[in-house]
């Protein structure tokens, strides 16, 4: 899957949406249950109706108010900031609405100051401090507060219990899901980073360096280097479409017929590589030639009328060698020899005299 490049504020618009839906569901909740819990505390008091009014249209529509208005903003991030600001302020205001009840005023200030440091750190913290404190100020204009009771009532215990409980649950369980998300992202990422868009098999960087990995080793291990014959051919008479489609087909070919612990990767172009680790000479030759008779009677992509062949070159890991350059570039000369020696061929790199060459047609 190829990365698309998002113009920069497209992304941030896009950044900004996802916060707002991640705030959406934690909003309700606390509204629900912050509003349980100064609705105990109202209750205690002589509240004028239109402060219980007010309490009543918070809970049932500010949540919702809140993410429309993001949404709908040029800039929904800011708009987000911007309704945490008003969930500051709102919060100072029941704080002087409940003539600052202890339990609820520390439930209500711990659950602002947790939205706010977890959206914009510390900067957004204490700017919400100073917005709970003016909202204060501003309910205490309205609502003359009276000395608050030392001792929470049964009444406000009880109303503060689904605060207590079921708030940080939620936010834990969002933020395991989030974690998870995260954690899938990179998986993605890690895989897009070392994956070939077009075969699905590890591109060139990544499977090089696991033959790095291997070369140090002490395990036999096998390199094999494959080359479509003719390719440039198929691209000139049927198009690049067609080229592509029998890349995915060769490499899908690959998958299925060699052991699931080969290392398969996309070398460039039509060529594809193979590592084999734990895997004699002997053992990878047979592979490969099973592979190139496969290949043979596989079902090609239309409009062509047959699979192309391929030429492979083949070097085992020897003691003798101080870089996995090396094995690449002896890998690669036998890919040449076979292919010079008239395509559809099997060639093994010679290590000493006695190797000779193998010929698959």
């Amino acid at each position: 899957m190829p990365n698309i490049l998002l113009d920069p504020l497209i992304e941030q618009r896009l950044r900004g949406l996802r916060l707002a839906r991640r705030i959406y569901p934690p909003r309700t909740l606390g509204l629900a249950a912050g509003g349980l819990c100064i609705g105990g505390a109202l209750l205690a008091l002589a509240t004028p109706w239109w402060v219980w009014a007010l309490w009543a249209l918070q809970i049932a529509g500010w949540s919702h108010l809140a993410y429309w208005r993001a949404k709908r903003h040029a800039s929904p991030y800011h708009a987000e900031r911007q309704n945490l600001g008003i969930d500051s302020l709102l919060g100072g205001f029941w704080l002087a609405a409940m003539h600052f009840n202890l339990l609820p005023t520390i439930i209500v200030l711990t659950m602002i100051s947790l939205n706010n440091i977890a959206v914009g750190g510390t900067r957004l913290l204490l700017r919400g401090i100073g917005l709970l404190a003016l909202g204060s100020l501003f309910g205490m204009w309205l609502i003359a507060p009276g000395a608050p009771p030392i001792v929470p009532t049964t009444g406000v215990l009880l109303c503060s219990l689904p605060m207590l409980i079921a708030y940080p649950l939620a936010i834990g369980y969002i933020t395991y899901l989030q974690a998870r998300q995260l954690s899938q992202q990179k998986r993605n990422l890690t895989d897009l980073s070392r994956t070939d868009g077009l075969t699905g098999l590890y591109n060139r960087r990544f499977w090089e360096a696991q033959i790095a990995a291997e070369q140090i080793s002490e395990s036999p291990a096998v390199i094999a280097l494959i080359d479509i014959d003719l390719f440039k051919h198929i691209n000139d008479e049927h198009g690049h479409g067609v080229g592509d489609e029998t890349l995915r087909e060769l490499a899908t070919l690959l998958r299925r017929s060699l052991p699931a612990h080969f290392l398969l990767g996309r070398y460039g172009g039509e060529e594809f590589g193979i590592l084999m680790p734990s895997t004699t000479l002997a053992q990878a030759e047979g592979a490969l030639r099973a592979f190139q008779q496969r290949l043979r009677r596989h079902t090609p992509p239309a409009p062509l009328a047959r699979m192309p062949t391929c030429s492979i070159g083949v070097a085992a890991k020897a003691p003798h060698m101080t870089s996995h350059e090396q094995w690449l570039l002896q890998a690669d000369q036998a890919l040449y020899a076979a292919k010079g020696a008239g395509r559809d061929r099997l060639e093994v790199a010679h290590s000493a005299a006695s190797q000779s060459l193998l010929d698959l047609g």
